[in-house]
């Protein structure tokens, strides 16, 4: 796949006197390529023209455009400040490899009400074009977004489709239900057809940016894109974000670099960034097909073997044909979600995207993985008077994230929540729900409450995918995920240089006590302490003397405070119990813990704060040393009482 030269403008709020030029000091001009350039201000064109450019193509979405300039003049406009960030212009290419068995898979026969038809959606397809004149499609509206990069008269035919990509994919999701040719997922959704591809299927930053600008202007409702680029391309990225925000379902195949093995990352772009769905395709058989792409980023999988769908009479004299490949499994899905869309009129795009993964058919290992995502796109069958709109997520991508728990309240009084088979929240009644996490998955079931008793039979298992943070050696399954990613998110917790949480590790006095010191807010500036063992260069002296201050520690009788010995369970419940101010509670509980000992009053300070319930044989273990795993468990407990 070559690449094109381009370039993106993000423009500046300037009168075109304060607008620089940028001369060149030697007589050979440079040459002049294309890129996609951002501004931080409204574009300003003059001062593109100034300095040599031209501009080809606005964004106003995004502050944005591609432009015709000398790199060199670029650079500079750049380090004065004039605009934030260019690249050069990128090389597209339809996703399908050659050449419709796939309503039955897909459970269309089942769809509830039966009725639906993807009436009043809107569907914009990025692809070649569309041809209007076949007596199975009906367009809309559609756009040229080629340029004279592409050819000089790449758009003397608007947006008729001259390749039958296009055409091909508007078939899968919209061919009209009139007992000819065949029948889409949808087939009375208004498409809306973008020519961002040529004859040769070939496009670029600049014709893909330009459609996914006119479909936002024209509010569709989803953007179908089956066609990939190997770069990540920043102007895409924008825009796909862009869309995505403005409450659009953004559909993309995930290309068709996979290898038989299927053990490879080969998601292609614009279906690798997380504002986008990327689909996989699957055989006759519900079966990956070998060249269908693999990664992390595979959200759906959909049909797309030897899909029978229409083509422009010029490239097929029968007006149809088939085709195969990711480029054929996207547009399912697309279809399937203006079916959601129409049934669901009000949920939002996130909720839409939700209730597919919730539905898909589970293939491969159980959950979402790498070859099929959460599964096999299927219709939704619940009546939608029983319908509950599915349960979405607002993530600050630091560790904490919240649930918005509305869509049961609107049906129910309160709700008990389990993760991974343990109970968290108990007859809740909050319309968010905060958690905390690592990249990936988490699995909850969600019971609701009515007249004051669970139900157990209208339980909802959920899965959220958290992106980010990425911590490497931890994972959502373990029991302590919860209470060191809370720690983490609120900056008690700090990760090392690889983001390293090092569970297993034992936790030091130093670093507990640092640790407790920003749970309760004690000054951490570093300075001298009263031990003759910490110095003020010390990361923790300034946690460690306020603790002093405070009365929560006091050091060794020698005078010194021995930092980096490792802290025992009886310590830790000593320094909680004091920085904290627990209440005292009823002791002799526990075995090992006898009357008289150090921490004796503060262990079971803990107890009764339900911080602790020490272990299953009746022992509390007093002088075992803390892992950072364990530590955090108690401290957050401490800090957090919805944790406990």
């Amino acid at each position: 796949m070559k690449k094109m030269i381009a370039v993106l403008l993000a423009s500046l709020l300037m009168t075109s006197a304060a607008a620089p030029t940028f001369a060149s000091t030697v007589e050979l001009q440079a040459e002049q390529e294309r890129y996609i350039v951002f501004f931080t201000n409204p574009l300003n064109t003059e001062l593109i023209e100034k300095n040599g450019g031209e501009v080809v193509q606005s964004y106003t979405a995004v502050n944005a455009a591609t432009v015709v300039m000398e790199q060199s003049k670029l650079e500079g406009m750049r380090a004065l400040g004039l605009i934030s960030s260019f690249h050069e212009e990128n090389k597209f290419e339809e996703s399908a490899q050659t050449t419709p068995w796939a309503h039955a898979n897909i459970n269309i026969p089942k769809k509830v009400p039966s009725t639906l038809s993807g009436k009043g959606v809107k569907i914009a397809i990025i692809d070649t074009g569309v041809d209007s004149n076949h007596q199975d499609l009906t367009v809309k509206d559609g756009t040229c977004t080629l340029d004279d990069s592409i050819s000089p008269d790449a758009c003397d035919n608007g947006y008729i489709d001259e390749n039958g990509h296009g055409t091909h994919v508007a078939g899968i999701i919209a061919a009209k239900n009139n007992n000819i040719g065949i029948v889409g997922v949808a087939p009375d959704a208004e498409i809306y057809a973008v020519k961002a591809l040529d004859g040769n299927g070939d496009g670029t930053t600049s014709t893909i940016m330009a459609g996914i600008d006119w479909a936002i202007r024209k509010g569709v409702d989803i953007i179908n894109m089956s066609l990939t680029t190997e770069y990540p391309d920043m102007g895409i990225k924008a825009m796909v974000d862009k869309a995505n925000a403005n409450g659009i379902i953004v559909v993309a195949a995930a290309g068709n670099a996979g290898t038989l093995s299927g053990s490879d990352e080969t998601v292609e772009y614009p279906g690798k960034f997380s504002s986008v769905i990327a689909v996989a395709s699957v055989k006759s058989d519900n079966r990956r097909a070998s060249t269908s792409a693999t990664g992390a980023e595979i959200e759906l999988s959909a049909p797309g073997e030897m899909i029978y769908s229409t083509l422009p009479t010029r490239v097929a004299a029968a007006g149809y044909g088939t085709m195969s490949g990711t480029s054929m499994a996207a547009p399912f899905v697309a279809g399937m979600a203006a079916l959601y869309k129409e049934k669901f009129p009000s949920y939002t795009n996130e909720q839409i995207r939700t209730l597919l993964h919730k539905n898909s058919k589970d293939l491969g290992i159980a959950g979402r993985d790498r070859l099929y995502g959460y599964g096999l796109i299927q219709t939704d069958t619940v009546p939608v008077e029983n319908a509950q709109a599915p349960i979405t997520l607002a993530s600050s991508g630091n560790g904490s994230f919240k649930l918005n728990m509305q869509p049961i309240l609107e049906k129910y009084q309160a709700y008990s929540i389990y993760r991974d088979g343990k109970l968290i929240a108990n007859n809740a009644a909050n319309a968010t729900f905060e958690d905390y996490g690592t990249k990936g998955d988490i699995k909850y079931t969600i019971y609701p409450w009515a007249n004051g008793s669970m139900l157990m039979d209208k339980k909802d298992d959920e899965s959220i995918t958290l992106s980010s943070p990425a911590i490497p050696d931890l994972t959502n399954s373990v029991w302590f995920s919860r209470n060191m990613m809370y720690l983490y998110s609120a900056g008690i917790l700090k990760g090392d240089a690889s983001n390293r949480l090092q569970p297993s590790k034992n936790v030091t006095r130093a670093e507990a006590v640092a640790m407790m010191g920003r749970a309760v807010g004690l000054d951490g500036k570093q300075r001298a302490t009263k031990f003759s063992d910490v110095p003020s260069s010390s990361f923790a002296s300034g946690y460690i003397q306020s603790a002093v201050e405070r009365g929560i520690i006091s050091g060794r009788a020698d005078g010194t405070f021995r930092p980096n010995d490792l802290v025992t369970r009886a310590e830790m419940a000593i320094m909680l119990s004091k920085a904290y101010n627990l209440s005292a509670g009823p002791t002799g509980s526990f075995t090992d813990v006898p009357a008289g000992m150090a921490g004796y009053q503060q262990i079971y300070n803990l107890a009764a704060a339900k911080i602790t319930t020490g272990y299953q044989d009746g022992t509390f273990k007093p002088n075992e040393k803390m892992l950072r795993s364990n530590y955090s468990v108690f401290l957050s407990k401490a800090a957090n009482p919805s944790l406990k």
